[in-house]
């Protein structure tokens, strides 16, 4: 084992390329942890991959990641193994996948629609999108680097999917300015304490921000502000842990701001002290303008 645990280093090691492979080389633990991963894949009785072709692919993954000898001590190794199984097209790898991942998807799809034929429709464009050949294209399964499980990481690429498809909606992207002026406060933007000739740039901007966001990120800000779920129910939906989920959004909302100050900063000539002045208005009332602009459309 100890030669083969050596050769598979190597490989994954030659994967990385350099100057990776020689730091990762260097980082103590790196050969036990390495021997670890390789006893994770091989428990995938049946279905698991080569361990030099482990090896490679875990070296391709790893040089992703931003530290590298930690990403390898915290891998999902057998997750991993299991992912490249089925994009290698591995005897029962599929069949695999099927009951350890996507069969786990039913409870949260039910959260978003009671049907089953909902969550069949869901699972079958799934099985579609990550592990069908795509035109000069990766499989979409070997997206999943290991970080976190399979479970999780395949959880919330079908949230993301069962919930635009519950919305069934052309353009997801295309919001409309009118829809923040017809819901007056407490639902739009509260512009009655901005002056009369900046109203209209500023509604722009903040419906021109949020319109830039890409679909997750907008999905969580209407199922926070407007469907009003809590973080509790967020994380059952998205098998995240609130506290993430509450890193998220914090995220998100601080992004939305620097893209409409942005907005703002190109469509007013103001000096900075009149663009900050304008900022912190809006600052602390977001939750309500998004109320108002993604409670508008379903």
């Amino acid at each position: 084992m100890r030669s083969g645990v050596s050769e598979a280093l190597e490989a994954m090691l030659e994967a990385m390329g350099e100057p990776l492979a020689t730091r990762l080389r260097v980082a103590p633990g790196g050969r036990e942890a390495v021997s670890r991963a390789l006893e994770a894949a091989a428990s995938l009785r049946g279905v698991a991959p080569a361990p030099l072709d482990f090896a490679r692919h875990l070296g391709a993954q790893l040089v992703k990641a931003e530290d590298p000898a930690l990403a390898l001590e915290r891998l999902h190794a057998r997750d991993l193994a299991l992912a490249l199984a089925c994009a290698t097209r591995l005897p029962g790898a599929d069949a695999r996948f099927e009951v350890e991942v996507l069969q786990r998807m039913r409870v949260p799809l039910s959260r978003i629609h009671p049907s089953p034929a909902f969550a069949d429709e869901v699972l079958q464009t799934l099985r579609a999108n990550l592990l069908m050949p795509r035109a000069e294209e990766p499989l979409r399964l070997l997206g999943y680097a290991g970080v976190g499980s399979l479970v999780q990481w395949v959880n919330m690429v079908g949230v993301r999917l069962a919930l635009r498809l519950r919305k069934a909606q052309g353009a997801a992207s295309q919001v409309d300015a009118e829809v923040l002026a017809a819901c007056p406060a407490p639902g739009g933007l509260e512009l009655s304490v901005i002056r009369e000739d900046a109203r209209a740039h500023v509604r722009a901007a903040f419906v021109n921000a949020v319109a830039s966001l890409d679909d997750e990120d907008r999905e969580l800000l209407r199922l926070h502000f407007v469907e009003r779920l809590s973080l509790e129910k967020m994380g059952a939906l998205y098998d995240l842990h609130k506290s993430t989920l509450s890193r998220r959004l914090s995220g998100v909302q601080e992004t939305l701001e620097k893209r409409t100050r942005r907005l703002l900063s190109e469509r007013l000539a103001l000096r900075e002290a009149e663009l900050e002045s304008l900022v912190r208005t809006l600052h602390g009332r977001l939750d309500l303008s998004l109320s108002g602009l993604l409670g508008g459309r379903e």
